[in-house]
Formats: structure tokens, C-alpha cells, sequence
């Protein structure tokens, strides 16, 4: 896409493909223009594109061209000590500044020494600019490497006393530790911004950052569902590469919605001409990339950063041993052992091995971190190849079950999608009476079952039984406390919530919630299986007092209502967690509304019309107004007529699908024969013929208008926003 209006100076993506982060870009921008300053730390979780978004956010502030300075720096773990990052800290501070001022964006590419960045700076900087340029030439060997480095770190605030409006954008603070006397930076910046009048963003994993701070948080983590979906697509674009929605949404889930990792596959993908368009052709991409591509290459550089080289071999062993082990665990001693470092050296690699999430550190025991399937993949096929296995062994089986293994990442997709929401229900629960009704499934069938809208709703108002819910502080994926359980159910469907009885944290408890499946009722033996289960994760954990609750779709037959009374336990059907769900404000997955037809017709004799009879029902049944409705009926319209008349289709087929979602309705219309594409710039010149007006026409009739090259054909895709 050719982004007329692109006006990137530090980011490396257009604002038209950088997709979702609106929140956080908005976020960050609003801390920037705040009256007040104020501070904000990004808790980030690696390869989720911080670095990007601070840079985007960089480019936003500085082609405002208002009173707020942007200033960008990235901490570099490479730096001889907190001097040489000091200076480079004020060397970016003074090249951005000059930049701002002069409205001259060459002057950050071309980089200039600081005297002559000093002599271009502005009159009304020149005070500061003057005491900066004398202290960063004449006092490196005058103070201690910590004097030095807090003198040059607060130069923003000398440069705020004299009215320049500077906010700090600071990137990868979790390197600092990786250079000698690295600490240094990181207290500095803290001591000095924290009690300031100052505004800054503070960036870093997430792990390293949590806590080191007591500005306001904002956390990055990867890009999940329709938003990773969106951003793959966007991706895919960028590139050049062609995709179908299937690929695109595997893509998304198998590279765990990481930025940084669908970048990497996609510029490989570029780079060698090869459409990802099949299940096949991602896993073989996959494969290739796993096994020396950019994403392999970029875990072990991540790992070489991490540990020193006498002990990298050993590390990449025992990532593998730790994947392989029963629950994915093992001991610290163990890795103490076999890492091949001591005391200072050994903690550094281990928390920086935890800071970008290789592994995961708790109460003496380093866990794996399975989910993360590229580094798994790459960590498991190295270990064979320096086992001694042959290339192509590895490669070919590995290849063999990446293909193997897709639908069942798409599975889980599924699963998830439909799973109720355990954990965001129950990270309502704060000392609420509800209705036993709610939650009780045996009081539910004798009063409420069977009754709808406001008749249900007037048994469950009259109810003079209640249950007091707890005060939930702190909600979890059972696995991650329990990991048998993982082999069992779902994570979406578990959960365990920690908290206390009463609002005045005296009394402790635990609820442990599963979301068990069931055609009929659940039986006796299928609920005393579960209780069975849970209960031997609230053991294995130490909790003393704790309640388990399960959810069955159709709720519980009598024998099993009997167990669940005599085990202290609650039982409820899906509709009673719905109805509590509700009650309490939460919206479940279960209670979006998506709407999702296809249609297919023959291309001719006015066919077009049939189509946009259905979407005017579809439309109308989302809650568009009348003139909506006419509007997205004639932009089908005329994207059917286009499909008809320019694409030669061979099968003389319209092939849509139209969703309506929230307040968004997608309509995709769909064809094969010649591409739309490579017709483009030819066609869309009004004075070109009626083809030119066509989607000149769509395009003021809808909000978003998408054109994309298929196989052998083209898919429009048209977007309609509710009151947009």
C-alpha cells in the first residue's frame, strides 16, 4: 500500500499497517499532553512491539508540530558502562530536539557530533544546551560514573526549567543490567523522574519492570484473536504476501499474536516470492524459519544475550530437558548445577532468561514455557541437531508434525473462543449477595428453569435465599498452579481465584472453577471425577480453605446435586453463570452476538438484487438506520456488478459472506477470474469509464473499503460501522 500521507521518521511502519494498538497509542499520547506531567511504565511482555509503538507514538507527537518534544532512547545492553549510556542518552536528547525545532527530520538520520547539534539548537534552548555540550566534554574524567550519569540523565529537567516541554520515551530499560554498573542507570532514571515534574514513559520486559516503579502502569502484552487476526492481515499487505483468512488465523495463533515474530515470518516470506495461503505453505515457512530463518536466528541471539558463551550449550540443553520433564519443571539447584556458572553470574543469566520469558521462576523451580511454540519449536530441534541427529532427520519430522499439528492450534482456537470466561466472572466476585439461584444449580431447577425474561427475572428478584460471593484479589489459569490439570481441560475453562471472605482481609480463601462438558445433566461419576480433580489441586497447593465450583452446561442430574452438598461445592448450569455474569456486569464471549451468512449467486439477469435483499435484512436486524441500510445495499450492489462485469469468471459465481459483529457489519464479496489488483491503477480514474466511479462510489458509501488479490480472482471487502 502506498501511503500518501506517511510521514514516518523513527517507525518502521506505516500508520495505515499499524494495527492494533490503538488503546496504548492513544494512552501514551494522552500522558504526553497531560497539564500535569505525570509518568508511565509499559510493562511489556517481549516481542510485542513496544519498540514500535513508543516509535509511532515518537512520530505522531513530532509531526503535530505542537509544544510537546518527543524524545526516543533505547537503553543498549552493549554500553561500556552508565557513561557511555549517559552520553548516548544526551546525544539523542540534543539530535531530537534540534530536529523538533527546525522541523528538520534529516537532521536524526544524519546524527551530528554535539557541537554541532549545539550550534544549530534554537535561541531559546541555548541555555541548557550550552551547560550540556560543556559538561559532556569537559567532565567525563572529572566525577564518579554515577555522579556523571545522573548529571547528563536529568538533563530534560534543566531543559523543562527553561520552558522546553520535553517527554522522555525510554525503550529496553531491561538491558541496562546486561552492561557493567548497569543498575546505576536504571536507579538514576528512577530517583530522578519519579519525584519530578517530568513526563516519560518508562519501557521494559515486563518481568524486570514490575514493581521498580510507582507510576501508573500500562501493560503490552501480545496481540490476541480478532486483533492479532487484523494485525497478521495488515502484516501480509505490508509485505506483499498473499493469505486466506484460514492461514491468516493460524499464523496469528501459532506465533502467539508476537509482533515481532508474524513481522519476521512475513519478511521472509517476501523475501523468498511464496504466497502462505495454505496450511502447507505456513508450516513449511514455519519449518524453514525455525531452523536457522529470522526467527531462529532471533531466539538465539536472545539466548546468546543472555547467557556468556562458555555456558550456551548447556543452557539450550537444559531448556530442553526442562520442556521434556514431567510438568515441565525442574529444580534451580539442577540448573545451578549443570549451567556451568556461579554465584553473580548465574543469577544475572537466570533473571535475564525469566526477564524475556525462556523460562518462568518460582519458589525454587525453573518451569518452561510450552505455550510459546517458536521457541519450543527452535529449542527442541536444536537440542536434537547438537545431539547429533542429521539435518534433515530433524528438519523433515519436524516438518512432518508442524503440519500435523495445525488444526489442533486452530482447535484450541475454538475451544477458547467458546469457552464461557471463568476468570473474568470471578474477577467481579467482591463480597456481592446474589441469589442462590444464580449459583446454586438444585435451587435453580425447583424455582427458576424453565421461566424466561421477565418471568425468570421476577422469581430470581422475589428469592429470599442468598449466597455471599467472596473478595477476589488475584485470578489465574489452574494450570499455573496445578499443571496435571492442563491434560485434562482447557485453561480457558479452569480457573482459580485467590481472595478473602470479607473486605477486611483477615479471612483468606480460594475458589477453584471449572467449565466441565456434558450433552444431559451431569451425572454422579463424571461430577465426582471433576471434584476429585480439583480438589487435589487445592492440596497440592497448600490451600486450607477453598471452594470448588463447576459449571455444566445442562446442569446436574439428582445423584450428582447430592455429591456436590456433601462435598461443600457449588454446581451450576452455563445459563446460571450467564444470568450471574450479567448480574455482576461482566460480558461473556457467550453473550456477544455475531452473526455470520454466506450466499452464493450466479453472476447476471440482476441477481445482485437477491444479495442485497438478504443484507438489508441482516442489516436491519443489527440495528442500522434506514439510511445506512440503503447505503450498504447499493455499495453491494455495485461491487457484485463489478465482480460481473470485469472479472471473466470462469464459474460465473458471486461467492459473499456477511457478518455482523457489535456494531460492525463485514460484507465480503468474492470472485474468481481476473484480479481487481492488477487492474487498480488503471481503473479507479473516474474519467476512465463507469469501473472508476464504481468504487469511487463504494468507497463514500462505506466506512472501509478493501481490495485483495486472491489465487485467481479478487475479495472486496466492505465495512459498515453502527453510527459511525
Amino acid at each position: 500500500m502506498n501511503d500518501k500521507t506517511d510521514n514516518r521518521i523513527l517507525a518502521r511502519i506505516s500508520t495505515a499497517h499499524f494495527v492494533g494498538r490503538d488503546h496504548e497509542l492513544a494512552r501514551i499520547a494522552e500522558c504526553a499532553r497531560r497539564s500535569v506531567p505525570v509518568g508511565l511504565n509499559l510493562l511489556a511482555k517481549p516481542g510485542a512491539g513496544t519498540t514500535e509503538l513508543l516509535k509511532q507514538a515518537f512520530d505522531r507527537l513530532f509531526n503535530e508540530h505542537g509544544d510537546v518534544l518527543p524524545v526516543y532512547h533505547a537503553v543498549r545492553g552493549t554500553d561500556t558502562g552508565p557513561r557511555e549510556a549517559a552520553r548516548r542518552f544526551v546525544h539523542d536528547l540534543l539530535k531530537q530536539t534540534v530536529a523538533f525545532r527546525r522541523g528538520d527530520r534529516s537532521i536524526i538520520d544524519a546524527s551530528p557530533e554535539m557541537r554541532e547539534l549545539a550550534e544549530l539548537a534554537a535561541p531559546e534552548d541555548a541555555y541548557w544546551v550550552d551547560r550540556l555540550a560543556e559538561a559532556y566534554y569537559t567532565e567525563t574524567d572529572s566525577a564518579d560514573d554515577r555522579s556523571y550519569a545522573r548529571m547528563l540523565l536529568s538533563t530534560p529537567l534543566r531543559a523543562a526549567a527553561r520552558g522546553a516541554r520535553i517527554f522522555l520515551l525510554i525503550d529496553d530499560l531491561h538491558l541496562a543490567p546486561l552492561m557493567p554498573q548497569g543498575t546505576i542507570v536504571l536507579d538514576e532514571l528512577r530517583d530522578i523522574y519519579e519525584g519530578a515534574d517530568a513526563a516519560y514513559v518508562f519501557a521494559g520486559a515486563r518481568r524486570m519492570m514490575y514493581g521498580r516503579s510507582g507510576a501508573e502502569v500500562l501493560r503490552i502484552d501480545d496481540l490476541r484473536d480478532d486483533t492479532a487476526a487484523r494485525m497478521v492481515a495488515a502484516t501480509a499487505d505490508r509485505y506483499g504476501v498473499a493469505i486466506n483468512d484460514e492461514t491468516r488465523d493460524l499464523i496469528a495463533e501459532q506465533l502467539n499474536g508476537s509482533p515481532r515474530s508474524i513481522s519476521r515470518l512475513f519478511a521472509s516470506a517476501a523475501e523468498r516470492g511464496e504466497s502462505l495461503d495454505s496450511f502447507k505453505a505456513v508450516e513449511s515457512l514455519y519449518c524453514d524459519e525455525i531452523f536457522g530463518g529470522r526467527i531462529g536466528r532471533g531466539i538465539a541471539a536472545e539466548l546468546d544475550a543472555a547467557v556468556p558463551e562458555l555456558a550456551r550449550c548447556n543452557a539450550s540443553v537444559l531448556l530442553a530437558e526442562t520442556l521434556a520433564a514431567d510438568g515441565g519443571q525442574t529444580t534451580l539447584a539442577r540448573w545451578r548445577r549443570r549451567l556451568g556458572l556461579a554465584g553473580a553470574g548465574f543469577r544475572s543469566a537466570m533473571n535475564h532468561l525469566n526477564a524475556i520469558e525462556f523460562i518462568s521462576l518460582r519458589a525454587g523451580r525453573v518451569f518452561a514455557e510450552p505455550d510459546n511454540l517458536p521457541l519450543a519449536d527452535h529449542i527442541r530441534g536444536t537440542a536434537r541437531l547438537d545431539a547429533g541427529e542429521t539435518r534433515g532427520r530433524v528438519v523433515g519430522e519436524a516438518m512432518a508434525e508442524y503440519v500435523k499439528r495445525a488444526p489442533a492450534v486452530m482447535a484450541r482456537v475454538y475451544r477458547r473462543n467458546a469457552a464461557f470466561g471463568l476468570r473474568r466472572l470471578l474477577a467481579r466476585f467482591d463480597c456481592q449477595e446474589v441469589p442462590a439461584e444464580l449459583i446454586d444449580y438444585a435451587k435453580f431447577e425447583a424455582r427458576i428453569k424453565g421461566l424466561e425474561g421477565e418471568a425468570a427475572a421476577a422469581a430470581i428478584a422475589e428469592s429470599t435465599d442468598a449466597v455471599r460471593l467472596p473478595h477476589i484479589v488475584y485470578t489465574a489459569h489452574t494450570s499455573a498452579f496445578y499443571p496435571p490439570l492442563a491434560a485434562l481441560i482447557d485453561d480457558e475453562r479452569s480457573a482459580i481465584a485467590l481472595g478473602f471472605e470479607e473486605t477486611n482481609y483477615r479471612e483468606d480463601t480460594v475458589w477453584i472453577a471449572a467449565e466441565i462438558g456434558s450433552k444431559l445433566e451431569a451425572a454422579r461419576d463424571h461430577t465426582e471425577f471433576w471434584l476429585d480433580r480439583l480438589e487435589m489441586a487445592a492440596l497440592s497447593c497448600n490451600f486450607l480453605n477453598y471452594r470448588i465450583w463447576l459449571i455444566a452446561p445442562e446442569g446436574f442430574s439428582p445423584e450428582a446435586r447430592e455429591l456436590l452438598e456433601e462435598r461443600g461445592a457449588f454446581g451450576s448450569s452455563l445459563k446460571q453463570a450467564e444470568m450471574l455474569a450479567e448480574r455482576l456486569g461482566t460480558h461473556t464471549p457467550s453473550g456477544d452476538a455475531v452473526d455470520e451468512f454466506e450466499l452464493v449467486i450466479p453472476m447476471g439477469d440482476n441477481t445482485e438484487l437477491i444479495a442485497a435483499n438478504a443484507v438489508e435484512e441482516i442489516a436491519k436486524r443489527s440495528g442500522f438506520s434506514a439510511k445506512a441500510v440503503r447505503q450498504i445495499k447499493t455499495a453491494l450492489v455495485e461491487a457484485c456488478i463489478n465482480a460481473t462485469e470485469h472479472s471473466l469468471s470462469p464459474d460465473r459465481r458471486i461467492y459473499q459472506r456477511i457478518k455482523a459483529d457489535g456494531d460492525k457489519l463485514t460484507i465480503t464479496v468474492a470472485n474468481r477470474g481476473l484480479r481487481l489488483a492488477d487492474k487498480l491503477a488503471a481503473e479507479i480514474v473516474p474519467d476512465e469509464g463507469r469501473r472508476g466511479w464504481g468504487l469511487k462510489l463504494m468507497k463514500g458509501l462505506m466506512d472501509e473499503v478493501r481490495i485483495e488479490q486472491s489465487d485467481d480472482g479478487t475479495r472486496v471487502t466492505l465495512v459498515k460501522y453502527r453510527g459511525a
